[in-house]
């Protein structure tokens, strides 16, 4: 079997240096997480929006079907944030119509209480998780779960600050997470209406890898073996990719957000607040739309206020009021094939690219 040894499998334990990204509310199902791993990467379970139950049951499932090899779970850890002029009677108002169209009740039932990132960590760490990864904030509010547990801490970083802050927080290993990455902005601070910094993949690894002195994984934009062999020329020690495993067999992702995908341009994605109150870059569709107008909530506030709705839409393969989460390479997914397939070529791609570029030295 293929395989790439670097500090980070090193680290983590496994053969081939790919991290399956945490993608919390459905695609990284307890299949998808276990065949990645299975493959010889890491796969993560997206734990945000859970309770501890389910977190258990689902992690004990992807351990069960791993085969023994590691599992990591990911926790989101990120403050209010508020917003200037929310208005929380106009969201209501866009969402009651919605609603009607959908058949939901308005108001929606009252959600449980949310359960916190340190009781999200315990419980997948109890269920056999081997890895915590964490995203949106500083890692230290698990980082004393982790070490008890003698579990690897990686934590995602948009800024070469943030990577510093995360190290000196106790992570482990660094994802330094580009501007082209699909899914939320993973900026410890977000200001309140102004943008957060964009620095591509590119230009962030390169800048990582010098400012820190732990492993770092290159995030944003990757999609490919050629991809994961750049991440390694810039002195990343690995890989994490979301968008390319949406299209695995074995994602819990609707036929109507593979098929935008499929449709993706290089600039079709879009940086909103309007589905959770923080910046995160998806495929722009109705609700969208819709949302991405004065009055809009902060987090958590935007992200509660939407989750009745994009889970309906989920559940009847409405994409025009999904969360539609794409990377600005969507397009690169292809078809719907095997998680292991996906990673066979990413690892046979990477190889050969690199043997080509040696080749090339040599001359």
């Amino acid at each position: 079997m293929n395989s790439i040894d670097t500090p980070l499998t090193r680290l983590l334990g496994i053969r081939r240096p790919i991290l399956l990204a945490g993608m919390a509310g459905g695609p990284t199902t307890p299949e998808l997480v276990a065949a990645v791993s299975r493959a010889g990467g890491l796969g993560v379970f997206g734990l945000a929006g859970m309770q501890p139950d389910a977190v258990h049951s689902a992690v004990r499932a992807a351990v069960e079907m791993s085969g023994g090899a590691p599992v990591g779970v990911n926790v989101l850890i990120s403050p209010e944030i508020a917003r200037p002029g929310a208005n929380p009677a106009r969201m209501d108002a866009v969402l009651a119509g919605m609603r009607a169209r959908m058949g939901l009740p308005h108001p929606p039932l009252p959600p449980p209480p949310a359960a916190s990132p340190r009781e999200l960590a315990e419980a997948g760490i109890d269920a056999g998780a081997s890895v915590v990864a964490t995203g949106l904030g500083d890692p230290s509010a698990v980082a004393d779960i982790a070490r008890a547990a003698g579990a690897p801490l990686i934590a995602m970083a948009s800024t070469v600050q943030d990577a510093v802050r995360m190290v000196q927080s106790g992570a482990d290993a660094v994802v330094a997470q580009g501007s082209e990455a699909g899914g939320h902005r993973s900026n410890i601070d977000v200001p309140e209406d102004s943008a957060v910094p964009l620095v591509g993949t590119l230009a962030l690894v390169r800048q990582v890898v010098r400012a820190v002195d732990v492993p770092v994984v290159a995030a944003g934009g990757i999609m490919d073996g050629a991809g994961v062999a750049a991440a390694l020329a810039l002195g990343a020690t690995g890989a994490q990719l979301g968008t390319a495993f949406l299209v695995a067999d074995e994602a819990g992702v609707p036929p109507g957000w593979r098929g935008r995908l499929r449709d993706a341009t290089d600039d079709g994605t879009v940086i909103t607040r309007s589905l959770s109150g923080r910046p995160a870059r998806g495929l722009p569709n109705a609700i969208t739309r819709a949302l991405d107008v004065p009055g809009a909530l902060g987090w958590p506030g935007q992200n509660a206020a939407t989750a009745d709705v994009r889970r309906a839409a989920a559940a009847a393969d409405d994409p025009d009021h999904m969360a539609l989460w794409a990377g600005q390479a969507a397009a690169l997914a292809g078809p719907d094939r095997p998680a292991r397939r996906i990673m066979d070529s990413l690892i046979d791609e990477a190889r050969a690219t690199m043997q080509r570029l040696g080749e090339m030295a040599a001359r």
